[in-house]
Formats: structure tokens, sequence, C-alpha cells
């Protein structure tokens, strides 16, 4: 698993039928990768399964309320997983979590699969350069349009990845930056006996049965607007919740459905949207919550603002009505981004 996988949330997710047709690439539009720049990337994605390190990472998201950072202290261990500790944070002193070693096979890149990056944007080698004092290469992607989506600096030395920033849709607007201010090599380093994050009764579903959940009325569109593309589906068997995840390979959402109706206590805290009954809490990651149909949704991802806002009104809304205390079934799912990385078990701490 990569260890960056923390700074984006390793979830992802939505949606179902009548949503418009995600953007392609643009026919007539070269789309030629640079081989050195696919090689250097897989270097990138098995490096954490092979490579144990200490070091100090800063993420730094920019949003309409400005910038929000957090400094985390992570203790990788090649054949175990990353331990990572805030650092710096008196509303939360010693907030730490645990992300195992992964055990898929798919290649994937500070949490999203190499796959999906390759299929939704052209890669680019740009040769050498430094960062932290150590040599690395740049690798950028670009959009149809050759607009820069992301930056990456990948250390030749060990082909961990040392930064990423990603860019708005005018290539121009950070959004997103993930960068080692420390970083040390190890030669060998074991983690004491700490809990896995993914709870009992939580299963992966793969991508076999989505054909059969539609059908039984869930939302689970293959593409999303903004180029999302479904790639995982986890089920909770205590709930009988369901985790669609969806990536474009830089970016990443999760939807959790849950039938029932939202319980307005599980929004506090939340800001009310333009949409009535869809309610907003910015942050890493972001989260977004609404109902409709019988089914309460609560989105979770990296995705900056106009494109989070793409997804959301893809989207029925129900005009929200007053419960009973009987009716408050479904609490919203935040709390289930804990399920697969670090951040969201942070988020709730870093703000």
């Amino acid at each position: 698993m990569s260890l960056s996988r923390l700074a984006v949330l390793v979830s992802t997710a939505l949606i179902g039928f009548g949503l418009p047709t995600p953007a392609f690439a643009t026919p007539g539009v070269s789309r030629a990768d640079s081989p050195t720049a696919i090689s250097w990337l897989k270097k990138a994605a098995a490096a954490p399964n092979r490579v144990s390190y200490h070091g100090t990472q800063i993420i730094t998201a920019w949003g309409p309320h400005g910038a929000s950072s957090a400094m985390l202290d992570i203790v990788h261990a090649a054949s175990q997983g990353s331990e990572i500790s805030v650092v710096g944070s008196s509303s939360a002193p010693g907030a730490k979590a645990f992300v195992q070693r992964a055990t898929t096979t798919g290649a994937a890149i500070d949490g999203g699969p190499l796959t999906l990056l390759q299929a939704t944007y052209q890669l680019v080698y740009k040769c050498c350069t430094d960062t932290i004092g150590r040599t690395a290469v740049l690798v950028e992607a670009l959009r149809d349009d050759q607009t820069l989506a992301a930056r990456f600096w990948i250390d030749t030395a060990t082909g961990l990845l040392l930064q990423r920033q990603l860019f708005s849709v005018d290539g121009t607007t950070m959004v997103r930056a993930t960068v080692f201010t420390e970083l040390e090599i190890e030669d060998s380093e074991f983690l004491g006996h700490l809990p896995p994050m993914m709870p009992n009764g939580v299963e992966s579903m793969g991508m076999g049965k989505v054909g059969d959940l539609r059908s039984a009325g869930w939302v689970c569109a293959p593409e999303l607007p903004a180029s999302l593309t479904l790639y995982d589906v986890h089920k909770d068997t205590s709930n009988g919740s369901l985790q669609f995840s969806y990536s474009d390979g830089l970016f990443n959402v999760s939807l959790f459905e849950q039938r029932g109706a939202l319980d307005p206590a599980a929004v506090t805290g939340f800001s009310s949207t333009e949409s009535p009954g869809v309610y907003l809490r910015y942050g890493m990651p972001s989260y977004v919550v609404w109902s409709s149909g019988g089914i309460v949704y609560t989105l979770i991802g990296d995705l900056p603002p106009d494109m989070l806002g793409q997804v959301v009104r893809a989207f029925p809304h129900d005009v929200p009505v007053k419960l009973t205390a009987i009716q408050r079934m479904g609490t919203g799912l935040a709390k289930i981004a804990t399920w697969l990385t670090p951040m969201g078990a942070l988020s709730g701490k870093l703000g």
C-alpha cells in the first residue's frame, strides 16, 4: 500500500442511472504516454512493498475556506504497513492510525489505480530534479487539452513517491499537495502488534456483482462525472451498507449507501448547500451527506470543490421531512472511512 494513500483517502465512490456521460478522450488528441514515465510510476507503486522508511509528510488541501494542512509522522515497515501519527496537533495529541500492507495485486499511486491514471491522463517524463536533498525524476499527468493535472516526484534510489501536486481543471491552481519534508530509509523496520484498519464484517465484493446490486436498487454507475470510474465494491455485513469506490487515477471518492432515512443529528457540524437536504463538510477528506429514494448517501473524497459539485449534482435529492425517532434509521456513514485509510480515521481530528 502506498504510504501516501493516507493523503488521498483510499475509498472512492457513487451513483447510478441517468447520469451525464463522463468525458472521454477527445478524438484526434494524442494520448501517447512516455514509456519512461510509466516505468517510474510502476516503481513508485511497488516501492512501499519493498522499502522501509521513517519520514515526516505534510498534506495540504485548498478549498473555498482557504488551505488546511496536516503534518504526519510515518513509520513504514515494508512487510507490515504504515503507522501514521499527527504531529503538532493540540486538538488531538497522539492521534494515530495504522494502514496494513496491501494484499491486492493492482498497482496504485497515492491511492489511485495506476491503470485508471494511464487511461485518463497523458503521462510525460520530465527527467531529473531533486527534492528534500534526494535525486528524483519528475513525471507529469496532462489532460486531453494539455493542461497540467498532476506532478509526481519519484526518488531515483528507492522509487518512493516523494511529492505529489494536483491541479484544478485550469491547469494552474493547485488543489492538493503531499510532500515529504524528511525521509530516512531503513534497512529493516518492524511495527508492534497493531489493530487492522478494516473491522470484522466488512468484505470486498469486487466488480462481479455490480449488475445484481444495480438490479436490487442500489446506485452503482460504472462511471461518474469528472471521469471517475468504478473499480471496487465493499459490503458491511453487519448493517448491509455498501461502499462504491471510484477514481480517475488522481482523485478518489467513495459513496457509502445504506437503506433508511437520514437522521438530522448525523450532519451536526455540516453546512447546508444550495440543494435542500444536502449537507457538506470540507476537509481532508470532504464529506457530503443526503438521502433519496429510501437510501442514505455519504460521499467521502478528495475532489476539489468544482469536481465534487459535478458528482453531487448528478444525483436526485429528497426534500427533507421531519422524522420520528423510529424513522431515523440511516445516520450517515462517514465513520466508515476508517475502513481503508488512516486519513479517514484522523479526519475528524484534523478538521
